[in-house]
């Protein structure tokens, strides 16, 4: 009983200390206007990289497995480049928890819309596949405000309780839909609205022996197989999300149509183009992608499993 009774008091602390952290730090930052948020993002810049060296070792492998024909300088105007960027996203991140319906959609542009707005007239439902480049968290934010479809979103749920109420809270504060990636078959399509079921499919996969494994910026790469599978199954259409920083705080998306339907292609073919295309985005600029993730930490298994829920 004593026990249990420390175990509780030890939750709610942790809990007050998360609150008194959002209400005493996050929120009050999140209010400030951006050319203030950028003088920290300078200033955070010289921290991470310089002074801690945040996941340095990290990057500096994945660029050089990457682009293994780039010199040694090249490399490492990348690497500053890309830690100005990231400081700038984590900066960006926090004003998202206040940003206004306006600004996001002031700082986040989007090309070919019309692409939804022909799909909608068809009554096709949408599988959107993009990857962590420019500002994702922004595009999840403010799209589903410029769309005739329902954005679904699948997120990574986080630990800690309170930051997941304020994160979902956030994300959802202009009418996203949020489905928890560990539940994906939790997906709400309400009746007689059509949806669009955002992936970001090129993380890390979960589980390296059901994933799509192909040759990614010069790598032995998995790549989880769910948007793929979901729109097989779903029968949508399915539409590549391609980022672009136009410069310090704005973003484009274009929107391009990779298939109008799956069910007929042959396996791993939509895996395959999403790759390609993502792909080139990232030689065409290297400095906006993420690359402190651990993107490779898994190697390609040596019998792989099939998925006959593809194959088939």
């Amino acid at each position: 009983m004593l026990l249990k009774i420390i175990i509780n008091l030890k939750l709610k602390l942790t809990i007050v200390l998360h609150k008194i952290l959002y209400y005493g730090l996050v929120y009050p930052l999140s209010k400030l206007p951006f050319f203030i948020l950028y003088r920290i993002s300078d200033a955070l810049y010289l921290i991470l990289y310089h002074i801690i060296r945040f996941r340095k070792e990290v990057v500096k492998q994945n660029l050089k497995n990457s682009f293994p024909n780039e010199s040694k300088t090249r490399l490492n105007n990348i690497e500053r480049s890309f830690y100005r960027h990231f400081c700038d996203l984590f900066v960006e991140s926090i004003k998202a928890f206040t940003i206004c319906e306006e600004d996001s959609k002031k700082r986040m542009i989007y090309k070919n819309v019309q692409l939804f707005n022909s799909l909608a007239t068809k009554k096709r439902n949408v599988t959107l596949m993009g990857g962590h480049y420019g500002n994702w968290e922004l595009l999840a934010i403010s799209i589903n405000a410029i769309m005739p479809h329902q954005c679904i979103a699948l997120y990574n749920p986080l630990k800690n309780l309170f930051w997941e109420g304020v994160m979902k809270k956030s994300r959802s504060r202009f009418g996203l839909q949020l489905t928890s990636i560990k539940n994906p078959t939790a997906i709400v399509r309400l009746k007689g609205q059509l949806s669009c079921t955002i992936y970001g499919s090129d993380q890390s996969p979960r589980n390296p022996n059901s994933a799509h494994w192909t040759t990614f910026l010069n790598q032995e790469t998995g790549f989880q197989r769910g948007a793929e599978r979901f729109a097989r199954d779903k029968k949508d259409a399915i539409v590549f999300a391609r980022i672009r920083k136009i410069k310090r705080g704005f973003y484009e998306t274009e929107f391009n149509l990779m298939y109008e339907e799956g069910t007929e292609l042959p396996p791993n073919r939509i895996m395959e183009d999403y790759k390609m295309r993502l792909e080139a985005q990232i030689i065409e600029d290297p400095r906006y992608y993420l690359w402190t993730h651990k993107r490779w930490k898994h190697k390609r298994p040596l019998t792989p499993t099939i998925d006959k829920t593809i194959s088939s």
